[in-house]
């Protein structure tokens, strides 16, 4: 009984450093994060900032992942042209590289994917499941999240897309 407590104690505690202070709300500075590129370089998740992006947090194994890819590549065509920007950071195990390029290839994506394999990014964006996807603005703040699969092209998230377009500075 007394090891089971301890054994309880111990894996909150552990939960509790990993999970942060609070979950992200409307305004808030998003985490820096790092992450790889698919042919083995580094990306700085902080050059993300100056224009708004959805963040897209996901693993192939994962079914509704799978299931919006193609729609955040269409959300990610449609918006390109006004500076909008879809970014993918898969939490695929070490040594996935080659069937993250397989499946991008089979679904024809070519947004910009990154690769965390330590978990450290869905750790810091306070994910408790897959996929998670957060809006961005172009001050780096965090404007929306949507918690497991959604539809990207759906009107009202396409709504909270060009809202942050048009607060964009120097956009009247």
């Amino acid at each position: 009984m007394r090891r089971s407590l301890v054994v309880s104690i111990a894996a909150l505690a552990w939960a509790a450093c990993r999970m942060p202070d609070r979950p992200l709300e409307p305004g808030d500075k998003v985490p820096a994060f790092a992450a790889s590129t698919l042919d083995g370089g580094e990306f700085d998740g902080s050059g993300l900032a100056g224009a708004p992006y959805m963040l897209n947090i996901w693993a192939t194994w994962c079914a509704p992942c799978r299931h919006e890819m193609p729609e955040l590549q269409e959300l990610h065509d449609k918006y390109a042209g006004q500076g909008f920007r879809v970014v993918g950071v898969s939490v695929d195990d070490r040594g996935s590289r080659e069937t993250i390029v397989e499946f991008l290839g089979e679904v024809g994506v070519d947004f910009p994917i990154y690769h965390d394999p330590s978990w450290e990014i869905a750790e810091k964006y306070g994910l408790v499941g897959l996929p998670g996807t957060f809006l961005v603005d172009a001050e780096g703040r965090f404007v929306q999240r949507w918690t497991g699969g959604f539809m990207p092209m759906a009107e009202d998230v396409q709504e909270s897309v060009r809202r942050v377009l048009a607060a964009m500075p120097g956009r009247s």
